[in-house]
């Protein structure tokens, strides 16, 4: 679920995210080694913050992405449906693969993402509840880091853990391909910011892109595919959908602070495409 502007998203939801992934985690301790955060909620944990005047804020999202492993089973145990019934989520009717709970009039989505053979696209069962088949997710699952996390879950318990966490190289393939596939600014703008404040540096975040290409991600054709051609210059699709993400739509009279802002981001976001490009 993604909003067309940053300033759309309500930092009470974006909060929640926070709360459920917390939740979900903490509940799903049988499960750890066969998940992995992806999604809007890894920068949090692969950045540090950002150094010197702060340009950008930092990515928004109201909703948690688990990539889930295709074998996993929880044998004798209660299967992930029955734990995520047990906290207060159901099934949505209208999307497999997506887990909702109401909070104080707000709905929370959780959705699912396995990788699945050579498969692009659809829906496939692992361990009772659907996964949407996402290129990508194995690497993710593999390379994950062990990241220690904090803060209230939707219950308002005090939680302190370790999860799982997508690290850069594949974040970036899976960014990347996405934006292909939807060109939402939301994904460049994810981008963007992981790249520039990835907590081992930029250049650890483009080598590790470069490791992903080398060992056969799914999602990095496709990445490629998207850098040669949504990011050719400033006007491109991928600078200019990013800028439009946290500014909102150009104004002919908008201030001149705004205007330097907005060029900043495209050329931003055309230096780290051609980065990219030139470490694979």
């Amino acid at each position: 679920m993604k909003y067309e502007t940053y300033a759309e998203y309500e930092p009470r939801r974006m909060e929640l995210a926070q709360q459920t992934f917390l939740s979900i985690w903490s509940g799903f301790t049988r499960w750890h080694d066969d998940l992995v955060l992806l999604g809007g909620l890894v920068p949090r944990y692969l950045c540090a913050p950002p150094k010197g005047q702060v340009i950008f804020p930092p990515p928004a999202t109201i909703d948690v992405d688990l990539g889930v492993a295709l074998g996993t089973d929880s044998g004798q145990y209660d299967p992930i449906s029955v734990a995520l019934r047990g906290q207060g989520f159901d099934p949505d009717p209208e999307q497999r693969h997506r887990w909702i709970k109401k909070v104080a009039g707000l709905e929370v989505p959780v959705d699912f993402l396995v990788e699945h053979g050579d498969d692009d696209v659809g829906t496939v069962a692992v361990d009772s509840i659907a996964a949407t088949v996402m290129p990508g997710v194995n690497r993710a699952l593999e390379t994950a880091r062990w990241v220690e996390i904090s803060g209230k879950d939707l219950q308002g318990a005090e939680q302190q853990m370790s999860a799982r966490v997508c690290e850069v190289g594949p974040f970036i393939a899976l960014k990347l391909r996405a934006f292909l596939s939807r060109q939402e600014g939301k994904d460049v703008f994810d981008l963007l910011y992981t790249v520039l404040n990835y907590d081992q540096g930029t250049r650890a975040a483009l080598m590790g892109f470069a490791v992903e290409v080398e060992a056969g991600n799914r999602a990095c054709k496709d990445a490629i595919t998207c850098l040669d051609i949504l990011f050719k210059d400033e006007n491109a699709p991928g600078p200019v959908r990013a800028s439009h993400f946290l500014l909102g739509a150009q104004d002919p009279d908008e201030h001149e602070d705004t205007r330097y802002r907005r060029n900043l981001i495209r050329q931003q976001m055309v230096d780290v495409a051609r980065a990219l490009r030139g470490v694979v």
